[in-house]
């Protein structure tokens, strides 16, 4: 097993490699490897064990009754799937997670998490801090999704990212298409509404560098 990936993994973050070869001694764990375009966990499906990826990357992706799939976000190693929903009443995986490339993971059965939590404070504590970050993020991009036009969502980000930067004269954190498949809208309908905003005084643009001309009017975009 590869004890010293599983460490890169903020889960097991101050955690000998002695240590946590103790702890899985003790418990059901396994290392496991999924090819390319495998599912690794279907939506609505039990979440009744801990997947942590060791290597490779995964999408997440999300459909409704009708079909349509939205794309959640990218989970790359060393990083845990769906680690706030493996506890509580109907805890299910909210989305289906599908291998982008070759993956290498841990899999640990929900009774042996417990017991892994019960043996050692600080993965106890790296569990709860992982959770609790997750929780947040999720918050966030709920709160990101509550604003219904692809303006009101790009005055957010680009505010956010103004605020991290700390200046008005910002540069994309990503490439504009994965902020589009953020937003859940096309490249083009990004294209569009950004250069819209450049007519109208509000911004201007030049590849991944925008500046925030008028700042106070994306607030208020906002504010509502």
């Amino acid at each position: 097993m590869n004890l010293s990936a599983a460490t890169q993994c903020y889960l097991f973050s101050s955690v000998r490699e002695t240590e946590l070869e103790e702890v899985f001694s003790k418990i059901n764990v396994s290392e496991s490897h999924f090819r390319k375009g495998t599912i690794l966990t279907m939506q609505d499906e039990p979440c009744n064990r801990l997947i942590i990826l060791l290597k490779g990357s995964v999408k997440a992706e999300m459909s409704d009754p009708s079909g349509k799939v939205v794309k959640v976000e990218e989970i790359h190693a060393p990083n845990p799937l769906a680690i706030l929903f493996l506890f509580g009443e109907n805890n299910r995986f909210p989305v289906q997670t599908t291998a982008l490339e070759d993956i290498n993971a841990l899999v640990i059965p929900k009774q042996s998490v417990l017991r892994m939590l019960q043996m050692n404070e600080v993965i106890l504590k790296n569990y709860l801090d992982t959770s609790a970050n997750f929780a947040n993020r999720l918050s966030s991009r709920l709160h990101f999704m509550s604003f219904r036009s692809i303006r009101q969502k790009i005055a957010l980000y680009l505010l956010d990212l103004s605020k991290r930067q700390q200046t008005n004269n910002i540069i994309l954190d990503k490439p504009k298409s994965v902020i589009a498949e953020y937003f859940a809208v096309s490249r083009p309908s990004l294209e569009r509404e950004l250069t819209k905003m450049q007519h109208d005084g509000l911004i201007t643009a030049n590849k991944k560098q925008i500046c925030l001309i008028e700042k106070n009017k994306l607030i208020q975009l906002i504010s509502f």
